[in-house]
């Protein structure tokens, strides 16, 4: 069953309307924040888990599509983030589901998507925005929700275009620890330069009894040479990672 049309998450439905660099607009069902997002569009083919993907900081800057269609049938309960927050400036899915069944869940999908302030867009052709985006690559774009008399005349590809390419962007200063910190274990002792990492990950490393010494991404040779280290690992994280100069000194090290 299609369910896009019933993605109302207000009383009032709203619509949004997605624009891409290369002209292409197309128009579905607003849920979440209302506003205008901009950043890149990317895709995902998980087929569960919207809770870690939305919260990974890998995402910032950038619009996460799902390909899988039915997003938000088991709501937000808040036990897999993989941050304090979401990092995607706006969510694009097939169908969305605003009444998630899942007796861990604490709110809606869209109520998650509100209190964050960000936007998502439903009842649009994700296969054809996929292979769009796997044909021409990551293309900057535009989403704007609202009230109809508040977004159908906004010239969306025109603010796709307006905005500077992710590369050009320092995001690791958004997404990287703010100071050296400690996991302590009985294992081999591990540097990781976070850019960005998902907790998962340290998680997943703490279980198998790593030592870990986080390192914010701007840490010096020095500082990570005086933890002792016996391996050096580099977290995910978001745009170019050229950006990422000194975590490359490291490793030529």
């Amino acid at each position: 069953m299609y369910l896009g049309d019933l993605a109302a998450c207000d009383a009032d439905t709203m619509i949004g309307v997605l624009g891409l660099e290369d002209g292409t607009r197309v128009e579905g069902t607003g849920f979440g924040a209302s506003g205008v997002a901009l950043g890149e569009l990317v895709f995902t083919t998980v087929m569960s888990g919207y809770e870690e993907a939305l919260t990974d900081p890998s995402y910032h800057g950038q619009m996460l599509m799902f390909t899988y269609p039915l997003q938000g049938n088991y709501g937000i309960s808040g036990d897999d983030f993989q941050s304090d927050r979401m990092w995607p400036q706006a969510m694009v899915s097939r169908e969305y589901w605003d009444r998630p069944t899942h007796y861990q869940h604490k709110k809606t999908l869209s109520q998650f998507l509100r209190d964050e302030g960000r936007p998502g867009l439903c009842g649009v052709d994700t296969r054809m925005l996929t292979l769009k985006v796997r044909e021409q690559g990551v293309m900057r774009a535009a989403i704007a929700v609202g009230e109809r008399s508040e977004v159908q005349d906004l010239d969306v590809v025109a603010l796709a275009r307006s905005q500077a390419d992710i590369s050009s962007r320092d995001l690791l200063g958004d997404v990287t620890c703010r100071a050296h910190y400690r996991i302590e274990g009985p294992g081999p002792r591990l540097a990781m330069i976070d850019l960005g990492i998902k907790r998962n990950i340290l998680t997943s490393l703490a279980c198998r009894g790593f030592d870990i010494s986080v390192f914010p991404s701007h840490s010096g040779i020095s500082e990570i040479e005086a933890a002792a280290p016996e391996a050096l690992f580099l977290s995910n994280g978001p745009g170019d990672p050229e950006r990422a100069g000194k975590a490359i000194e490291a490793v030529k090290h």
